[in-house]
C-alpha cells in the first residue's frame, strides 16, 4: 500500500513542501519524527484534508488531491481516521454513544466492536460521561472510536503527548499491536524518541531546510539505528533495538524473564509482562544505559553482559563517545565519556563486554 505525496502548503510564515512515496509492504507503523515546529502535524492534517494544500496526493489507487484537475476529496470521503493529542470526543455523548457514532456509520461488525473495547480495556467505561474520564481513558476511547470507523489509513498526532507515564505505559502496548490486529497502515507523529524506538517500523525524518519543511530521510528503523553518523543517533535518548524471543520463564519467581538473541541472552524484569515463551520481542535500549568493560565481571549486580565487537567510535561535542558494537549480528550502541574511552584505549575491531542493567531494558 502506497501514499504518494507531492504537496505544497503555505500558511503565514510557514512552508511545507513534500515529494515522497511512503510504502507499507505490510500493515505497520511509520513514525514521522522531527523537532518542534517542523510541520509534523501540518503534514498529517494535509493528508486527511484538514489543510488547504496544492499539488497531488494519492493513497493506494484513490486520488484525494489533484490541483491541476481540480480534484480535492473532502475529509469525510477519504476514509481516514485521525487521533489527536486532545481526544476530540463529543462531550454531549457518553462513551458508548461516542463509539456508536463511528460503529453505526461503518462496516464494523459486532465482533470487532467487542474486540476493540476489550483490547483497550474500556468495557467498564461505556456508560460514563466524557467529563468523568481521565486523560488516558479519553485517549483509549478516542483510539477505539477511530478504529470502529474502519479506516483505510490511521493517522495519530502525538496521541500520548499530554499523558502521564502511567497512562502512556497502558496505551503503548496496544498501539504496538493495532496495525497487525486491524491490518492497518499507520502514520504516527512523535517528537519522543522512546515512542519512535518502541513503535516504528519505518521512520520519516522531517526537518526545516532554508525555512521550508521537507522530508529529510525515510528509512527502516533498524537501518537508521545502524548508521552511527545519522543525526537521529545524536539525540541524548538515542539507543538501539535488539530483537529476540522469550525462551522460557524459569526466572519469574525472581522477577525476571530470559530473552534469547542468537547465541547470547538478556534478562529483563518480569513487570514487562511479555506473555508466553517463544514470543518475539524487540527491546529498546538507551545508549546511555550501556557501559563497556574489557573483561567479563563476575562480581557485579549487572546481569546482562554481552560479548561484542567495536565497529565504530564517534566522539561527541558533549565530551562523550558513541560506540557502535556488533552483538549476535545486531547493532548495539553505547554512550560513555570520552575519558572512559581513552582510559580503556578502545579501538575499532576490539572485542569488549557490553553491560546493561535489567531494569534499564524496555520493550
Amino acid at each position: 500500500m502506497k501514499l504518494s505525496l507531492d504537496i505544497q502548503l503555505k500558511k503565514d510564515n510557514f512552508q511545507l513542501n513534500i515529494q515522497q512515496d511512503i510504502q507499507w509492504d505490510d500493515p505497520s507503523v511509520h513514525v514521522i519524527f522531527g523537532p518542534s515546529g517542523c510541520g509534523k502535524s501540518h503534514l498529517l492534517r494535509a493528508i486527511c484534508g484538514l489543510e488547504a494544500v496544492t499539488g497531488h496526493l494519492q493513497f493506494y489507487h484513490h486520488t484525494w488531491l489533484d490541483s491541476h484537475n481540480k480534484i480535492n476529496v473532502p475529509t469525510h470521503k477519504r476514509n481516514v481516521a485521525m487521533v489527536f493529542q486532545d481526544s476530540q470526543l463529543f462531550t454531549h455523548l457518553n462513551v458508548q454513544q461516542n463509539l456508536d457514532f463511528s460503529f453505526n456509520r461503518s462496516q464494523c461488525t459486532q465482533d470487532e466492536f467487542d474486540l476493540c473495547i476489550q483490547q483497550l480495556n474500556i468495557q467498564h467505561l461505556l456508560k460514563h460521561a466524557i467529563q468523568d474520564l481521565s486523560g488516558g481513558e479519553k485517549q483509549r476511547v478516542a483510539i477505539a472510536r477511530s478504529l470502529l470507523s474502519k479506516p483505510d489509513l490511521l493517522l495519530m498526532d502525538e496521541p500520548l503527548a499530554s499523558l502521564d507515564w502511567k497512562s502512556k505505559a497502558e496505551i503503548l502496548p496496544f498501539i504496538q499491536t493495532i496495525s497487525q490486529t486491524w491490518q492497518l497502515p499507520i502514520l504516527y507523529v512523535s517528537h519522543n524518541i522512546d515512542e519512535v524506538m518502541q513503535l516504528a517500523d519505518q521512520v520519516i525524518l522531517l526537518d526545516k531546510q532554508n525555512g521550508i519543511s521537507k522530508i529529510d530521510k525515510v528509512s527502516k528503523l533498524t537501518e537508521l539505528l545502524s548508521d552511527i553518523d545519522n543525526p537521529f543517533n545524536q539525540h541524548p535518548d538515542a539507543g538501539c533495538i535488539l530483537q529476540g524471543f522469550i525462551k522460557y520463564e524459569g526466572y519469574q519467581n525472581d522477577g525476571l524473564i530470559k530473552v534469547q538473541l542468537a547465541e547470547q541472552f538478556l534478562y529483563l524484569t518480569h513487570t514487562h509482562q511479555m506473555g508466553p515463551a517463544q514470543q518475539n520481542v524487540r527491546l529498546n535500549i538507551h545508549a546511555s544505559d550501556v557501559s563497556i568493560s574489557l573483561s567479563h565481571a563476575m562480581d557485579s549486580s549487572i546481569l546482562n553482559i554481552l560479548n561484542g565487537k567495536i565497529l565504530d567510535i564517534k566522539p561527541e561535542a558533549s565530551g562523550h563517545c558513541l560506540i557502535q558494537l556488533e552483538v549476535d549480528q545486531q547493532i548495539l550502541l553505547s554512550r560513555i565519556s570520552a575519558y572512559s574511552a581513552k582510559r580503556l584505549n578502545l579501538k575499532m575491531g576490539m572485542n569488549v563486554f557490553a553491560q546493561i542493567k535489567a531494569v534499564a531494558l524496555s520493550k
